[in-house]
């Protein structure tokens, strides 16, 4: 992965990395695809971000959810997810994730007011 490439503000390397390792080593548990690709967290969102910068769409969006598996209240990677969901126009997923990020992340004020104005 190329270090140019920026995790935004809200993302906890270390925590990630931590947490990435420990799913790597829990049995029978589903874990993240491509996962020999990338060596920890870090380099899923940093490649989720690029696919996404080249337009990547789909693809960007499956490694943002792989990014939610490992950290469930990654509010970037929502973020990240919701803004592609609005571009493609999907507005039911749109309003999936956002309840989603509503559920799990500890600053969800701008997921509802996200939420209403779709609503």
């Amino acid at each position: 992965m190329s270090g140019d490439r920026k995790v935004g503000e809200n993302f906890d390397a270390g925590k990630a990395d931590s947490i990435f390792d420990k799913l790597k080593n829990v049995e029978g548990k589903i874990k993240p695809k491509r996962e020999g690709k990338f060596d920890n967290i870090k380099d899923l969102m940093n490649e989720a971000q690029y696919l996404e910068k080249k337009g990547k769409l789909a693809e960007a969006a499956e490694l943002y959810k792989q990014v939610i598996f490992v950290l469930p209240d990654s509010q970037k990677a929502y973020e990240s997810l919701v803004n592609i969901y609005q571009k493609q126009g999907d507005t039911d997923k749109e309003k999936d994730i956002l309840k989603k990020a509503i559920g799990n992340c500890k600053n969800d004020a701008e997921f509802k007011k996200r939420l209403n104005e779709i609503n």
